[in-house]
């Protein structure tokens, strides 16, 4: 533990002057954008990648990474003593039949040990929290749920939720879980085939099985008219199974909306673990074949993808699971060997600038988030260099394809004469999380 304070103590010395400069805005320009890291002031000592490193300052010897599965993350009510942001973050290290997770924002803990008896965990998969304080683990291995209870000062044991059958309320391998803002669980059901619905206390209320489609379900999540920190007030369920290949929308009644074959869609193999939504609605789907994230629309319309294999920055190793704190759009992604925190940010892809007819300029572009977009154009010469003019500023725009007409003013034809070279100038911004802290910045060749 000394060991571990010093290296601590050494970061704090050496960003000292770093909290002062938190109001600067990040200028990206050369990386992809759709999910970026957090500003420094809103990580603990800056981190934003938790390695076996950091694992062993926090926690010495009395664990390691083992197969980490699914993460949940919440801002506790009961928690009065951190910033708005600084949430709960719970991850299930499966191999060690444990869970870890942050009892304050500078320091972890670990809850749960391997055994079947109460309090006890075998090889879990899936997990979901709410404000409250409630946990709900896919006890896999023991073909049962496990519910505990976070009062912010103490995680305890509450009861276990069903045993090994077929009949309602009983599970064979139960592999994720979710739950919507009036307390109700959903589980993933994975040996029988089906999606079980329990109350907050586990008392069965439906099922959703193969008679719907559903086979092999594996990552779940819910979006409902009533949660507290959402723009997207619809009741749906969002499911992956098939060979984990597949995402379906049903809605609670169990009727099937739409369903995405990715590895058609992309033409290419993936496994798929679990999903989550966003503030928006918007899916972010684990590929851990191809260590990357999707992202979809709520109507399940392909978006983007994020990330590659790797262990550096903005890369995956074998991604697991994911969390989503929809307040702030704050996003963890568990990978084999470490949790990585992102904010939700925005990109504009294929971003064009043309003139299409005399004094007519179409700018085109592709956003991965709804987003705040501003356009510039500069002359592209260098004894010009910083002169420019200001197309839009700071209008709000739609995720997915853009197309923008501009009238040239009378004002600026003498500025921007034909048979020259520009820089059209697009600067994106997402509308939340990220906002106002990062702002990515895109260059185009327009010719008039």
């Amino acid at each position: 533990m000394k060991k571990a304070f010093i290296i601590i103590l050494l970061i704090l010395l050496f960003n000292i002057d770093i909290f002062s400069e938190e109001s600067e805005i990040t200028i990206i320009r050369d990386k992809p954008t759709t999910l970026t890291y957090p500003s420094f002031n809103h990580t603990p000592f800056g981190i934003h990648r938790g390695t076996p490193f950091w694992l062993k300052v926090f926690l010495g010897n009395r664990t390691y990474f083992n197969d980490p599965q699914d993460l949940a993350a919440t801002k506790l009510l009961a928690d009065k003593s951190r910033e708005p942001y600084q949430l709960t973050v719970y991850g299930v290290n499966s191999g060690n039949s444990e869970i870890i997770y942050n009892p304050s924002m500078y320091s972890l803990g670990i809850f749960g040990r391997y055994g079947r008896g109460e309090g006890e965990l075998n090889h879990p998969v899936g997990i979901a929290c709410n404000e409250e304080g409630d946990i709900y683990i896919a006890d896999t291995g023991n073909n049962r749920i496990s519910r505990w209870f976070n009062d912010s000062k103490k995680v305890r044991f509450i009861r276990n939720i069903g045993y090994y059958g077929e009949n309602a309320g009983e599970f064979k391998e139960p592999k994720y879980v979710a739950l919507d803002s009036m307390g109700r669980v959903y589980i993933s059901d994975t040996g029988n085939n089906r999606v079980q619905v329990f109350d907050k206390s586990g008392g069965f209320l439906y099922m959703i099985d193969k008679t719907k489609g559903i086979s092999n379900p594996q990552g779940i999540a819910v979006t409902d008219s009533f949660e507290n920190y959402s723009g997207y007030r619809y009741d749906f369920i969002f499911l992956v199974d098939g060979n984990y290949n597949r995402i379906q929308k049903f809605d609670f009644k169990g009727n099937l909306i739409r369903t995405v074959r990715v590895d058609n869609f992309l033409n290419k193999e993936v496994k798929l673990t679990t999903l989550e939504n966003d503030y928006y609605g918007n899916v972010y789907v684990v590929d851990n074949l191809n260590s990357c994230i999707y992202k979809f629309t709520p109507d399940l319309y392909y978006v983007t993808s994020f990330g590659k294999y790797g262990t550096d920055d903005y890369e995956f190793e074998d991604p697991t699971g994911i969390a989503i704190y929809k307040k702030f759009g704050q996003v963890f992604v568990s990978d084999k060997e470490s949790a990585q925190y992102f904010w939700i940010c925005s990109d504009a892809i294929n971003f064009k600038a043309k003139k299409i007819q005399e004094n007519e300029i179409q700018f085109d572009f592709f956003l991965t988030e709804k987003s705040f977009i501003s356009i510039e154009i500069e002359d592209a010469s260098v004894e010009n260099s910083g002169q420019k003019i200001t197309v839009c500023d700071k209008v709000t725009l739609e995720i997915g394809k853009n197309s923008l007409s501009w009238t040239v003013p009378e004002e600026y034809k003498e500025f921007l004469k034909a048979g020259k070279y520009y820089n059209a100038v697009i600067t994106v911004m997402s509308t939340y999380s990220s906002y106002p802290h990062i702002k990515k910045i895109i260059k185009t060749l327009l010719f008039l």
